[in-house]
């Protein structure tokens, strides 16, 4: 589960301009979701079934469903709690808050770690132009290469496609994102 998770988060031009720039254009894409308010993501695949609601800049709610087994996440303002195949919310350590956090809403850390980046152009991707991207991304020893789709309209990440690798097993994923003012995230009942 952890390796599909990673991936999910690991889980982000009309020209292809040279790669600095490239590197620039991912960064501003992935700063400008953390800042335009509340978005879904949700990954539906043989291996994976997750759906995400992100508040940032700390509030995450995810729900993950992996060899059967379905598990519940909420992390909101340093805290954390889990409900593991329906047994109850129970609190999880502030490190592992933190640690959550961190992977999957501090996207100054994901800057860090993207590598030969690539501008692709614009593709149709499931009957939407969008702006293309590759790249690649070593996090908590999870290594991928990852295609962001970015909407021209809004500048924000519309789809990542995922191929991770963890312990020489490979995972692909395919993220679709939605942005909603409505999205909110409630404590879990600890």
């Amino acid at each position: 589960m952890r390796i599909a998770t990673l991936a999910a988060f690991a889980t982000l031009a009309l020209a292809v301009p040279a790669q600095a720039d490239c590197l620039g254009d991912i960064k501003d894409v992935l700063n400008r979701s953390m800042a335009s308010g509340p978005y879904a993501m949700s990954i539906d695949s043989p291996e994976l079934k997750m759906t995400s609601n992100v508040v940032p800049p700390d509030g995450f709610h995810s729900t993950i469903e992996t060899g059967g087994v379905k598990q519940e996440m909420i992390v909101l303002d340093g805290k954390a709690g889990s409900n593991m195949a329906g047994q109850g919310w129970t609190a999880m350590p502030e490190a592992v808050a933190a640690q959550i956090t961190a992977t999957v809403l501090d996207v100054a850390a994901m800057n860090d770690q993207i590598k030969a980046p690539e501008c692709l152009g614009n593709q149709n991707v499931d009957g939407r132009d969008l702006k293309a991207f590759k790249y690649e991304m070593s996090m908590m020893g999870v290594d991928s290469t990852n295609q962001l789709f970015v909407d021209p309209a809004t500048g924000l990440p519309a789809i990542i496609e995922t191929k991770a690798t963890i312990g020489g097993q490979t995972n692909e994923t395919k993220a679709v994102y939605r942005y909603d003012p409505a999205i909110t995230i409630s404590p879990p009942a600890l």
